[in-house]
């Protein structure tokens, strides 16, 4: 089995909020998403064949936010928060710090502001999850891995 490549962002404002997409309809696929209304990091998403983790992420991020906002990235550097590697996959989330007004950039994305006190309201997504997606708009459901990323991205920039 081959083993699946991602790579991860998680913007936090300076103003002590994290920025986190919520999981609705793919445009790119053009269907419902998994987990719908869930929360993810601000940018996920696949490494292609010969990409670098770099690449990968500012793709993704021209893809999901927008041309306009991934300039603002293209020469920044990007902290690493932490790396994952089993037998099944390789996921590398960043970090960086952005100001708020830079959001205004963002298109066509669905993003949640939350700040450093609401982790301990997020619950873990569970499988079940998967395809019912999370039900209330107040609910914090998110994937592990992205709330140890959360977690670290807090702790590294506030």
């Amino acid at each position: 089995m081959k083993k699946k490549k991602t790579v991860g962002l998680i913007l936090i404002t300076d103003t002590g909020k994290a920025v986190l997409q919520v999981r609705g309809f793919n445009t790119e696929k053009n269907e419902q998403e998994t987990y719908r209304g869930a929360n993810q990091l601000t940018v996920h998403g696949n490494i292609k064949k010969g990409e670098t983790e770099r690449e990968a992420l500012l793709r993704e991020t021209k893809e999901e936010l927008g041309g306009e906002f991934a300039k603002l990235l293209q020469y920044q550097t990007l902290e690493e928060l932490n790396k994952i590697k089993n037998d099944k996959i390789s996921v590398t989330n960043f970090g960086f710090r952005i100001t708020e007004k830079d959001l205004e950039t963002i298109k066509d994305a669905k993003i949640r502001l939350i700040s450093k006190d609401d982790i301990v309201n997020i619950r873990k997504l569970k499988m079940s999850d998967r395809l019912s997606g999370i039900a209330s708009a107040d609910e914090i459901a998110m994937f592990s891995d992205d709330i140890e990323a959360l977690k670290l991205a807090f702790e590294k920039f506030f």
